[in-house]
């Protein structure tokens, strides 16, 4: 045989072996940004579930409803089945901190770590953001005065 006809085959299943790795690539590269936008769209529902517990909490606390603890509860290890298995770490230990707080620590502290889970999940949906925790807490409060009595009690807690 010739060389010449020996190296024209050699490039010939270079090339295909090429084409076929590419597209094979291309593939998995695809496959691997489907997995991505849907855990992003598991996480986001994990997080507007979270999201819609709290904002519910505090209607039900406003109107000095009747509040249904074993419905609220379910709602909660819900959000939190989905948070554990979907959210970013620092989310997970965030609520757990959060959590944590509920049972011992001051009203104030209670609040400052729910902040930082609501900014958490603030930033990991929409990456660098302007709103803080001030922000947060006038939208959830609707009054500047309200908001600044906590911004007392959080200088009188760190005098402490």
């Amino acid at each position: 045989m010739d060389v010449n006809v020996i190296l024209g085959f050699i490039s010939i299943v270079v090339t295909l072996l090429c084409a076929y790795l590419g597209a094979l690539l291309h593939r998995k590269t695809e496959r691997i940004k489907i997995m991505e936008g849907q855990l992003s769209e598991k996480r986001y529902s994990a997080y507007a579930k979270l999201y819609d517990f709290f904002y519910e909490m505090f209607k039900n606390t406003e109107g000095d409803r009747n509040v249904n603890n074993k419905d609220m509860r379910n709602k909660l290890l819900d959000a939190k089945k989905e948070l554990i298995m979907y959210g970013t770490d620092e989310v997970v230990f965030a609520l757990n901190n959060y959590l944590s707080s509920l049972t011992d620590a001051s009203t104030y502290k209670q609040l400052d770590s729910f902040l930082d889970v609501m900014l958490l999940i603030r930033k990991d949906m929409c990456g660098k953001t302007k709103i803080n925790r001030d922000a947060i807490l006038l939208n959830i409060m609707q009054d500047k005065k309200e908001l600044q009595k906590f911004k007392d009690m959080e200088l009188t807690n760190s005098e402490q």
